[in-house]
């Protein structure tokens, strides 16, 4: 289901639920890219319980760092 638009005045009568339906802005700077660094790897390696994290090595970790 799509966030609505456009949100009904009944749901902003009060300053507590103001602030929980308050609009929230995040730039993309502010966002955190897990990054995971396993020694004795030669080339990243997928973590399993994480679908498109890799665990990196030192040399991985610079280059995806740089390409992140």
């Amino acid at each position: 289901m799509p966030y609505p638009e456009i949100r009904p005045r009944r749901l902003r009568r009060t300053p507590a639920v103001r602030r929980l339906v308050s609009e929230t802005r995040v730039a993309p700077a502010e966002l955190v890219l897990p990054m995971f660094v396993k020694e004795g790897l030669t080339e990243p390696r997928p973590i399993a319980s994480l679908p498109g994290v890799l665990q990196h090595s030192r040399d991985s970790l610079r280059k995806a760092a740089v390409e992140a």
